[in-house]
């Protein structure tokens, strides 16, 4: 459990570091900094598939790695690795779709106690 929530908080220590490297280097706002931080996290995850890093990082951290826009683009990639020869968007959808319909459901629901 230590190692999860050190992980987890390293992850957002690199988070809020991309951001104030966005919005210092190239002078972007806070929320188009956020944006570059979420896709070049997304990106990281996406290319650390394939090469078994994303799946190392996850059995040292356990659920230090659940960063729900990392854990997306991990799951979307490995799906896609695995069909690749048999359509790889179809998997890619079918595979994530349950995750984005629940993420939209729960932040409806949240969105009513706000």
């Amino acid at each position: 459990m230590g190692k999860a929530f050190l992980f987890g908080g390293f992850i957002a220590i690199v988070g809020q570091a991309l951001i104030d490297m966005y919005s210092v280097w190239f002078h972007m706002s806070e929320a188009e900094a956020i944006r570059w931080m979420n896709g070049t996290l997304i990106v990281c995850a996406a290319i650390w598939t394939p090469t078994r890093l994303y799946r190392q990082f996850t059995q040292f951290a356990g659920a230090g790695m659940i960063v729900p826009m990392m854990s997306l683009a991990n799951i979307w990639s490995a799906s896609a690795l695995e069909y690749r020869n048999e359509g790889a968007a179809e998997h890619m959808l079918s595979v994530g779709g349950s995750i984005i319909v629940t993420l939209v459901v729960a932040s409806y629901v949240a969105s009513l106690f706000l």
